[in-house]
């Protein structure tokens, strides 16, 4: 068996500094003693006069380690403070004379803190800012799918605007099947959306330990305004390279049925004539399709400039009846006044050709101090759910005479202007919205 240590159960406990001290001067009062019984033999008087002298000098010892003892307890209580967290006390400079270097230590290091705290405070709240107002939906959940947290974009989209922090992952999105088993099977890309505002998200997921716990990150990046612009992009670029051959092509057409005619003409050929007639009519309404589209491939960059609201709507009102709801904007917006004029007047256009009484026809400016909402509202029995969802794609029409691009241009002039364009049927009829930002310095 091996032998047991002493000093696992004798440890004699540790002294002060005062105690210390107060050890030592004793030690010293019994020496002293010692040598005055064995050289000067018994003496009271001088017995009394070590034993007071020692008890002094163990006195005025005391009160010189007073100051420091307070130093080191004011230095103490500094630490504890910076255990605790608080970072806005300093250590007492006035009592700091033999331990200031090291108060000053510590005063640097709280300062230190202070500054790092404030700016990660800073940090979280710009944090917590980005993903409160971030189109982008974002889950957190631990390895069970639980949610852990989410932000207003993902309780939007998964649950009605509900929170649901807490329940499982499972029980979100149940109304929207693509988007609730791409989740649930962590399954990254492109996700399609019927009848939703925003139709395309990409979903992207990551995995990373927090607090030495496994947990789940899901972000879905709403895509559907950049794929449109990438669309229409693709479109205008078609539009030019056609519009080019076409223009080409129909040059000559028209030159040589200009000729024809002429010689058709002198030799009274009239039936030849009249085919001539026929071509060049043809090729002018052919020129007048194709510019229209060449015009909206090359929509130039709005020239802002202030709207005058009552000359716009003077000019609307001697193209189409409509009904002006409200009052007109007291704060001054700008705008291109040409593209604001033609965007209004292709949405009053179809609001007429949809068979909507002129009376049921309206215009409402609501204004924001950096937002302005133009609502145009008809009768006309508005759009059939399958159709809506494909109005603003460029060349989709339900009328047999359409082009297909009014409403994609309308789309284009809002958007470079910094807006949205929405429809929906309300009212028994269609709804058209239009938002147009303040630009800064108005």
């Amino acid at each position: 068996m091996a032998s047991m240590r002493p000093d696992r159960y004798f440890r004699p406990a540790k002294l002060t500094s005062q105690s210390r001290l107060n050890l030592i001067c004793a030690a010293l009062t019994v020496l002293a003693l010692i040598l005055q019984q064995y050289y000067l033999g018994p003496d009271t008087a001088l017995t009394a006069g070590i034993c007071l002298f020692f008890i002094v000098l163990a006195l005025l010892l005391q009160r010189a380690v007073q100051p420091l003892q307070r130093e080191i307890q004011a230095l103490i209580l500094h630490a504890q403070n910076l255990q605790d967290g608080s970072f806005n006390t300093n250590a007492n400079q006035l009592k700091m004379h033999e331990l200031k270097p090291l108060a000053d230590s510590l005063n640097q290091m709280s300062a230190q803190l202070r500054t790092e705290r404030a700016t990660l405070y800073q940090r979280e709240l710009l944090l917590d800012t980005v993903l409160q107002s971030s189109p982008t939906a974002l889950l957190l959940t631990d390895a069970a799918n639980t949610v852990l947290m989410s932000n207003p974009a993902a309780r939007v989209l998964l649950h009605q605007g509900k929170a649901f922090d807490g329940s499982k992952l499972a029980t979100v999105a149940t109304d929207k099947p693509e988007l609730h088993n791409a989740l649930n099977s962590r399954q990254q890309g492109l996700i399609r959306l019927d009848n939703a505002e925003q139709s395309v998200w990409h979903l992207s997921v990551s995995q990373f330990q927090l607090n030495q716990k496994l947990h789940w990150l899901y972000l879905l990046k709403p895509l559907t305004r950049e794929i449109q612009r990438e669309e229409l992009n693709a479109w205008k670029k078609l539009l030019r390279v056609i519009g080019h051959e076409l223009n080409n092509t129909l040059a000559p057409l028209s030159s040589l049925a200009f000729s024809g005619k002429t010689m058709a003409d002198q030799q009274h050929l009239a039936a030849l004539s009249q085919l001539f007639d026929t071509i060049s009519e043809r090729c002018l309404h052919l020129n007048q399709f194709v510019q229209a589209y060449i015009q909206f491939a090359k929509l130039p960059t709005p020239k802002l400039a202030p709207v005058n609201w009552p000359r716009l709507i003077n000019q609307l009102q001697d193209q189409y009846d409509f009904e002006l709801l409200g009052q007109l904007p007291a704060l001054q917006w700008q705008a291109d006044p040409q593209q604001l004029t033609q965007l209004l007047l292709n949405i009053l256009k179809n609001a007429h050709e949809s068979g909507s009484p002129p009376e049921h026809i309206s215009l409402r400016l609501l204004e924001q101090n950096n937002l302005l909402t133009l609502c145009i509202q008809d009768g006309g029995g508005g759009i059939p759910a399958e159709v809506l969802q494909h109005v603003l794609i460029p060349f989709y029409t339900s009328k047999t005479t359409g082009s297909g691009i009014g409403l994609t241009l309308c789309r284009d002039i809002i958007e470079a202007h910094g807006g949205t364009i929405s429809l929906r049927n309300n009212a028994g009829g269609l709804l058209v919205s239009l938002t147009l930002p303040r630009p800064d310095g108005c």
